[in-house]
């Protein structure tokens, strides 16, 4: 409103201007009127050039925007992503610094890089992975990063959404006040810093590292049986039985399925058995080295079965001829042995490279054994 009262008024100066000129046939009045014609043409160019613009608000400048890569260089709480970067020899790099199309980047803090490479077994430093088929494994945790095609602010990643990935597998948003990034390992990255607006797109920074499907058994490779025997606490009576009984090798080769006994169910076996019997070491006999070589054996399955695929019904151990009975115990399934009283599960599913391991509460007793005890 103002620029158009401004405009007439303009208008009507020079009009009476030109009119006093004409009047007293003053060429000053002639000069000041063509002074005024020259304001009005300057006001119009205003009024064009700002034509459309919200007032209070500027138009955004990509030109004034530095690319996804340049962010995250000037940034020190990225050093790790862009040491990261510069290890793997990808498109992605391009894609960062390529200021013809969109992306969105969900960019690991320093913080969230460090908690990763912790739980790596074989690796401390990103620069680990200098070998090629490693450097493909970090390209493709990166890439697992990287939406390309468009770029998603924070108010348009709604609960449940999934989106594809540069590295074609998919993730998950979940909102819950933040928002969350879910992997295929099922736990959530949180947005710690969202929209940060870069020439090619949008980044958001986030406190865990994304982990695709594709590179999980490489990144963190299964233990094997014995080994997670080995290294649970709650098992490492099972562990000494099973090395006791020289059957440290037995479970190498093939898939297997072992109920093992915690360490409060071989306690219990050893308070049943009397004073002669407080560890495994007691069995010292070649009539008691066989029955504990049972015992081992009757508790592990050569075939793997979990959770979800147990069922009422026989099923045959390693010892020839000798099977157990799972059944359906007062709190749920159970298994039954030779004896009368039934183990319980404790814990389903620990899986190993060769196999799954259940916890039980009770060491089974096999017939054979039980013959060769009494």
């Amino acid at each position: 409103m103002k620029m158009k009262t401004t405009k007439g008024f303009l208008k009507n100066l020079a009009m009476l201007l030109m009119g006093v000129s004409m009047a007293i046939g003053c060429s000053k009045g002639n000069d000041i009127a063509d002074d005024v014609e020259k304001e009005i043409s300057k006001e119009e160019d205003k009024t064009e050039e700002t034509a459309g613009e919200t007032p209070g608000e500027e138009a955004t400048d990509d030109e004034t925007l530095v690319n996804a890569a340049e962010f995250i260089q000037s940034e020190d709480s990225l050093t790790i992503a862009v040491e990261a970067l510069e290890t793997i020899d990808d498109a992605l790099v391009e894609k960062l610094s390529d200021e013809n199309g969109k992306l969105t980047f969900f960019v690991p803090s320093n913080e969230a890089f460090t908690e990763f490479l912790a739980s790596l077994k074989e690796y401390t430093d990103v620069l680990d992975f200098d070998e090629e088929l490693e450097k493909e494994i970090l390209a493709q945790v990166l890439k697992y990063h990287a939406i390309i095609g468009g770029a998603n602010f924070s108010t348009e990643l709604s609960n449940g959404s999934i989106l594809e990935t540069m590295q074609s597998e998919e993730i998950k948003i979940t909102v819950d006040g933040d928002v969350y990034i879910i992997d295929t390992t099922e736990m959530q990255a949180k947005i710690t810093t969202a929209d940060i607006e870069v020439a090619n797109g949008v980044l958001h920074i986030i406190d865990k590292v994304l982990i695709p499907e594709s590179v999980l058994e490489a990144l963190f490779p299964k233990s094997s049986l014995i080994d997670l025997v080995n290294e649970s606490d709650d098992l490492s009576m099972f562990a000494e039985a099973i090395a006791e009984a020289g059957l440290e090798g037995r479970f190498n080769d093939g898939d297997y399925t072992v109920f093992a006994p915690t360490n409060t169910a071989i306690e219990t076996l050893f308070k049943t058995l009397g004073d002669d019997y407080n560890s495994f070491q007691d069995f010292s006999s070649i009539l008691e080295k066989q029955a504990l070589k049972e015992i081992i054996l009757g508790h592990v399955l050569e075939q793997v079965i979990a959770r979800n695929d147990l069922k009422v019904g026989v099923l045959p151990t390693l010892i020839s001829g000798d099977s157990i009975e799972v059944v359906e115990g007062a709190g749920g399934l159970a298994i039954q042995d030779a004896s009368d009283e039934q183990a319980n599960f404790v814990e389903f599913d620990i899986e190993a490279s060769n196999g799954i391991i259940h916890t039980i509460d009770k060491i089974l007793i096999p017939q054979k054994a039980l013959l060769l005890l009494n």
